[in-house]
Formats: C-alpha cells, structure tokens, sequence
C-alpha cells in the first residue's frame, strides 16, 4: 500500500491496546436477551425461539447471584405466565408487573431510573431445558419512562 507523502510519521511509543472486552457489546437480534424496566419485564423473539415457541413460562430468581431463569411450563402451572402474543406468530411481549419489577430492583440495588437489560444462554436441569439470564453485569441506560413520570 502506498503511504500518502503529506502524512507525518508519530512513534507508537507510550502507547496501548485497549482490550475489546472494555466496549459494551450491545445485543444483536439473534440474542436471546431479557430486559427489565421498574415496572415490567420483556424477552426478545431468539429468547421464544430458543425456547420452542412455548407458550407460558415460570420465572425464578436467585438474589444472590442475580440470576433470572425462565422454565417453560404448561397454562396448568399456578406461577406460569403467558410471554407470547399469540401462538400463530410467537413474539415476545412486554408483560407488566410493577410489584415483581420494584421487588427485584430493591433486592438488587438497582437504580430505578435506568433499565437493565442481560443475555440468555440456554441449560438444562432435571431434564428440562432452561433458559438463564446472568443480571450480574448487565448492560444498562436511562428510563425514558422515567424521563417521562418526572416532567
């Protein structure tokens, strides 16, 4: 490659690489995410699919680790919610629910202004496969409802 004769030459002395690790990857749609505001909770599309469409779901949470796993259940299952739209054209929904949502962000130490937002990865226990999301680092930003509620 030819070097343009107008650039000046600088040393590389001093200098250092910064890790791609530093820069936030921010979720692309073939992530299975979870995103959590202060009042409600919604899964993106890759989350439903990975999960075969199904269409209720159990939520569990571990407070120490802040873990949120979802268990595919039956309508049948007294603590199963419906997460999809419709069953013609499975997509995740954002599904309120103000107490959970507060119980969580007080558990957590969150900052009710910002929403949370982590990826999934699917396990398996007892035979059944699950899909847990680690809270422990999550990507984060400002509520614009939040925005909205204090103008």
């Amino acid at each position: 490659m030819q070097l343009d004769p107008r650039l000046s030459e600088i040393s590389l002395d001093g200098f250092q690489v910064v890790s791609g690790q530093m820069f936030a990857h921010l979720p692309r749609k073939s992530d299975a995410t979870c995103t959590l505001w202060p009042t409600s909770i919604s899964f993106s599309k890759q989350a439903v699919v990975l999960l075969n469409n199904c269409e209720h779901i159990r939520i569990e949470i571990n407070p120490t680790t802040k873990g949120l796993l979802v268990v595919p259940v039956t309508s049948k299952d007294q603590d199963g919610i419906r997460w999809i739209k419709s069953i013609k054209s499975p997509a995740a929904r954002k599904i309120e629910c103000k107490t959970f949502a507060s119980q969580l962000y007080d558990t957590w130490g969150w900052d009710k202004s910002l929403v949370y937002r982590a990826t999934g990865r699917l396990f398996t226990a007892d035979n059944k496969v699950l899909m847990l999301f680690d809270f422990a680092n999550p990507e984060s930003w400002k509520s614009r409802e939040a925005g909205e509620k204090n103008a």
